[in-house]
């Protein structure tokens, strides 16, 4: 039960630095704007327009939830849905989007603001069977993912190969760098796409996960909690399911449709459904 209302924003300090910032950048353009009186400077205006505007709509996104509803809110204005109001969910990459009955309210939590994952987790709570298994039943890589890596890192490793072969025969060992260079990048790609599943199939009370070359089952009672987790990088949160298995590695699920706060949701109700401490408590 939520007691109370939660608020997830980002911090006022975080608005308050990157409009500062963005003031003074937009003070000096004026002043070389006046002084040199340059028309090349009108696109950089423009574009420092544009990018204040995307950054102040980011800084004053907020999520609200309460015991009986959610919202999404910017400076534009606000949208809710009462949880009993909210009839079926869709998304694609990381975001998820609640829809009402006759589609005329949606309601989309912003993806970057701090502890999504904890909201990802109050839509599970309140709304789990919106998520069913059987509905989602076989959740497969997106195409940048599932192919256009491994496409892009076969290219470059023949591309590699030939540089090599070309450099080899005509210069020292220092001109084999960049070949080499991208021949472990190209390995790094192929050992991303190889060792990530493609798909992930619910079979009862068991999931067949296919890589590239070879496929597993894990069952339900092996799996003794599903997480939604994520790492910081240079771009922001990179979500990903983590399937725990005890003493066993556990199953990291990425990349997949329709969208990841989905699959979290649905592989937790699968889980819930079919493993023994689920299966007690249906009984119970």
């Amino acid at each position: 039960m939520i007691k109370e209302s939660r608020v997830y924003r980002h911090s006022m300090i975080q608005l308050i630095l990157a409009l500062f910032v963005l003031a003074i950048v937009g003070v000096i353009l004026l002043i070389i704007l006046i002084q040199d009186d340059s028309p090349t400077l009108f696109p950089v205006i423009i574009f420092f327009g544009v990018v204040f505007l995307a950054i102040f709509y980011s800084m004053t996104l907020k999520t609200i939830i309460s015991e009986d509803e959610i919202s999404s809110q910017n400076f534009l204005g606000v949208k809710t849905l009462r949880w009993s109001e909210i009839s079926h969910i869709s998304g694609s990459g990381n975001g998820i989007k609640l829809h009402n009955f006759d589609g005329s309210v949606t309601v989309a939590p912003n993806e970057q603001l701090p502890h999504y994952e904890d909201v990802v987790e109050y839509i599970g709570a309140k709304r789990l069977d919106l998520f069913d298994p059987w509905e989602y039943g076989t959740m497969t890589k997106n195409l940048e993912y599932g192919l256009i890596l491994p496409v892009i890192g076969l290219v470059t490793l023949g591309f590699g190969f030939f540089i090599m072969s070309q450099l080899y025969a005509e210069a020292g060992l220092l001109a084999l760098l960049p070949p080499i260079v991208t021949l472990v990048i190209s390995g790094v790609v192929f050992g991303l796409a190889f060792s990530a599943p493609q798909s992930v199939t619910v079979e009862g009370n068991s999931l067949l996960i296919k890589y590239l070359s070879s496929q597993k089952t894990v069952r339900a009672d092996e799996v003794q909690s599903v997480e939604l987790k994520y790492q910081q990088t240079r771009n922001g949160r990179m979500y990903f399911v983590q399937l725990n298995r005890g003493s066993q590695k556990p199953v990291k699920l990425s990349g997949l449709k329709p969208s990841l706060p989905i699959v979290y949701l649905t592989l937790k109700n699968w889980h819930k459904k079919y493993s023994t401490i689920g299966l007690t408590n249906q009984r119970n």
